[in-house]
């Protein structure tokens, strides 16, 4: 069972969080600077793989919420080693950090307009390793993304407000193309 400081340190990042929002709108840049130290202070915590609920994952198998109060949540997830997560898109902006671990993280920008079916041209706009601490913002226009865990018992934080797309774009970068689908799986 985690601590109740553990309780404490997810409501202080959701407030610090939405504050955030509040004075930098979804100014990437600033956002990314104001994000820093709430989220640094959840990956500093050992016990947050006992804080959470249970969630259905999207692309894994052990996903749990630490936060959701309908526009914001704060996810703990496990990333099996060597398991591609596939490209894919939100619709809104998240920020992935690595709780414990190594992600390998590539985030792309879409340059058509996605006017012909099943072709998408994508550009690398963020292509690196993260390590525990680490963490990245994905927002529109850039908020296309995928990752792998580089080692096995590697961890991710996601803090993301917004709705999810219940379709989401799904992308082969380097064969040009793009399906629409649900997530789960």
């Amino acid at each position: 069972m985690a601590s109740p400081e553990s309780g404490s340190a997810i409501r202080a990042c959701a407030q610090a969080v939405i504050q955030a929002i509040e004075t930098h709108g979804h100014d990437t840049a600033r956002l990314s600077e104001a994000l820093r130290g709430p989220v640094a202070a959840l990956v500093a915590r050992p016990d947050l793989r006992e804080a959470g609920v249970p969630r259905v994952g999207n692309h894994v198998a052990n996903s749990q919420y630490l936060y959701y109060d309908g526009d914001l949540s704060i996810l703990l997830f496990e990333l099996p080693n060597g398991k591609p997560v596939p490209t894919h898109d939100h619709g809104n902006w998240e920020t992935m950090a690595v709780y414990r671990g190594r992600v390998k993280h590539t985030v792309y920008e879409r340059r058509d307009d996605g006017s012909v079916p099943g072709q998408a041209d994508l550009t690398v706009i963020d292509d690196r390793v993260l390590e525990p601490g680490d963490s990245v913002v994905i927002a529109p226009p850039a908020d296309i993304h995928g990752f792998m865990a580089l080692e096995d018992d590697t961890w991710g934080i996601t803090v993301a407000s917004g709705t999810y797309k219940a379709e989401r774009c799904y992308f082969q970068p380097d064969a040009g193309t793009v399906v629409t689908r649900k997530p789960h799986g």
